[in-house]
């Protein structure tokens, strides 16, 4: 199937002419700037980030294989997925499409822009639902949003599965990988050359630890990044941001060590929740979290908060049911957790 993203731009942002500054017309390292009245004075500070984050994206390219400008960097994914929306959904005609339970930001970010949303629920497995997917997208579909491995539950849906929708499907296949880094499956982004319709998100806020910094990536084709970074604010990253990122991402052996001791700590902390005796269903997950079920989830969940012990109530009927999302945390705070665990056993 032959696909252009000039097919389903909204009509206004085909004319849009983006803002533009003198700083990406200027190829040089050093010159005197005298453009964007700043305050001449050094503060470390005082002049205006790079718009399009090159160094940074320099440094992602080699780690992750992808060319500089098929990437886009956000203030959080959220950003990113709110430029998907604007891009391309016309305000009160279009409609995306999201699997529930799912990350709730794609349809928040559909509302704010007036953009239909047909949910789809996932199957007793936690997997797209292909079949009701082919009932429910129609013309009017500009965006499916997947997200693998799926919050809240930790599962990963296949790479084949993942290239078939790319291959049959009109519209954006959004493929939402925040927490790929702890997965076994495949990451979607070695599908990019192949399907000019797919675009990837990634971030640094959950293995790369960057979460206050606010940091998502975007990977897509050339055609679909010259577009976002029309829309995108013209300094939406700042200097101290891009400079903490480049810092981290030098640390890659570090990044793989704490990687590994989080998926280590998955692993050992599974069977140990479920010897508590206190849970119906402990999740296997790809994730860096755990779901659970219990019919005591809210006082459970109201006695760890008392313990000064923050998780998720994810109660979400009908596929899950008295649910508590666990993030694996330190060798340190699982054993605290545990112990609370085994406290409120014996007070129940």
């Amino acid at each position: 199937m032959t696909f252009s993203i000039e097919n389903i731009l909204r009509s206004n942002i085909k004319m849009l002419a983006p803002y533009s500054c003198a700083r990406d017309e200027y190829k040089g390292e050093d010159a005197t700037f005298l453009d964007a009245n700043e305050n001449p004075y050094d503060t470390g500070y005082n002049r205006y980030p790079d718009p399009l984050q090159k160094a940074v994206k320099k440094r992602l390219s080699s780690i992750k294989g992808v060319s500089s400008d098929c990437i886009l960097l956000g203030n959080g994914s959220d950003e990113i997925i709110d430029i998907i929306i604007r891009s391309v959904c016309e305000p009160a005609k279009d409609n995306i499409v999201s699997f529930v339970p799912g990350y709730a930001m794609y349809d928040v970010s559909a509302h704010i822009n007036d953009v239909q949303v047909r949910q789809i629920s996932l199957t007793n497995v936690f997997q797209p639902d292909w079949d009701a997917l082919k009932k429910v997208a129609d013309p009017r579909t500009k965006v499916i949003f997947i997200c693998s491995p799926n919050n809240p539950v930790g599962t990963a849906v296949p790479l084949e599965k993942i290239e078939k929708i790319c291959a049959t499907s009109p519209n954006l296949v959004v493929v939402d990988e925040a927490y790929v880094d702890f997965s076994k499956e495949k990451s979607a982004v070695s599908l990019l050359e192949k399907y000019p319709n797919l675009i990837v998100l990634q971030t640094l806020s959950k293995a790369w630890g960057m979460a206050g910094l606010r940091l998502g990536i975007c990977f897509a084709s050339r055609e679909i990044i010259s577009v976002f970074n029309k829309v995108k604010p013209p300094y939406n990253i700042s200097i101290e941001t891009q400079r903490l990122a480049l810092e981290i991402l030098e640390k890659q052996d570090l990044f793989c060590q704490r990687r590994d001791e989080v998926i280590a700590q998955r692993e050992a902390l599974i069977p140990l929740l479920e010897e508590t005796g206190l849970f119906t269903h402990v999740y296997p997950s790809d994730a860096n979290f755990i779901l659970v079920r219990t019919p005591q989830c809210r006082q459970l969940y109201n006695f760890l908060v008392e313990n000064e012990v923050v998780v998720r109530l994810r109660d979400i009927p009908p596929l899950i049911t008295g649910g508590i999302r666990i993030t694996v945390g330190t060798p340190e705070q699982n054993e605290l957790l545990l112990s609370l665990l085994e406290t409120y056993k014996k007070q129940a």
